[in-house]
């Protein structure tokens, strides 16, 4: 609570600790907030990271979790997983931990691809200390690694299951290589279900623990069966060439904006472009006020724009 009324008797602070640790911001109200994060209801007020922000909007991202206690055999499908998934163009989306994200991490910079890494507490203190030199990795090979929360943040217990939604839905999939009954991986892969993101996960042996969790998926989700690496791949939609990313995450939606009326077009464009308030979106229309809030109330109702604060965001079909 003590933190809360700083923050809003000093609302510049969040980007001062930022900046001084090297660190950026990005908030719903940018244009270049993740597309796939605005899935989450809410989404995240803030993203801090530290690396190549891009890499969070990508055309292709898959999520790689598991458990903190993997057999070698799990380790050895990761790394096949992972290096399938860089030479097909996608990012490696996993959370840091000892283990299976770890794995997923490394051989996602062994590779030569790109990961984003996402922790449960703020960067003052990263994750594990035995994935320091990984977290550096991250940066340097072009990934990143991000945070919701402030960079003095202390992670808690309950920090990291909200960290797992970021990663589901950060991904396009989320891939479950060993998971136990009680593991964040299910957690994780319970948000991918949520958002109706496809759900993969590896088959292990009746009765062995570090994959009970993975087979209760199997019996109570939507999941699908890995069966092979290729067979993943294909699953993935990954076999063809890559999406521009431009092309993918800008919305231009012009086949959405058609159906419009002239005039609920002219705004939805001007908030395709970035976010604005009724009153700048008067200014930049240059169309009376009634008839403005009459077009924004359209769009609203019809779930392609939503509002935070007094800013309107494009959403729905027009992010899509």
């Amino acid at each position: 609570m003590a933190n809360l009324r700083a923050m809003a008797d000093d609302p510049g602070r969040p980007l001062r600790d930022a900046a001084e640790r090297g660190l950026w911001i990005l908030t719903p109200l940018d244009a270049d907030f993740p597309a796939r994060l605005r899935d989450l209801d809410p989404p995240p007020a803030m993203i801090v990271g530290r690396g190549n922000a891009p890499s969070l909007s990508t055309a292709r991202s898959a999520a790689v979790v598991g458990t903190r206690r993997p057999t070698p055999a799990g380790r050895l499908l990761t790394t096949r997983i992972v290096n399938r998934l860089v030479e097909c163009g996608a990012v490696v989306v996993s959370g840091l931990a000892v283990g299976i994200d770890g794995a997923a991490h490394s051989a996602a910079v062994q590779a030569g691809g790109t990961t984003v890494a996402v922790i449960g507490g703020g960067h003052d203190q990263p994750g594990p200390r035995a994935h320091a030199v990984l977290r550096q990795e991250i940066v340097a090979s072009g990934g990143a690694v991000i945070s919701e929360y402030r960079p003095q943040a202390m992670a808690k217990p309950g920090t990291f299951p909200r960290r797992n939604r970021l990663i589901a839905a950060l991904g396009d999939a989320t891939i479950v290589v060993e998971a136990p009954i009680h593991s964040g991986a299910r957690i994780t892969a319970n948000r991918a279900v949520e958002l109706n993101r496809p759900l993969f996960i590896a088959p292990g042996r009746i009765g062995d623990w570090s994959t009970a969790g993975s087979l209760a998926l199997l019996r109570e989700s939507p999941a699908k069966l890995i069966v092979g690496i290729d067979e993943l791949v294909e699953d993935l939609g990954y076999l063809g060439p890559t999406v521009d990313d431009v092309a993918l995450h800008v919305p231009t939606a012009p086949a959405a904006i058609e159906t419009l009326g002239t005039t609920e077009q002219v705004v939805a464009r001007c908030l395709l472009e970035h976010p604005a308030s009724l009153d700048s979106l008067v200014d930049l229309t240059g169309l009376p006020p009634a008839v403005v809030s009459s077009a924004v109330t359209l769009l609203l109702m019809r779930g392609w724009i939503e509002s935070i604060g007094p800013m309107y965001v494009v959403a729905g079909a027009l992010v899509r």
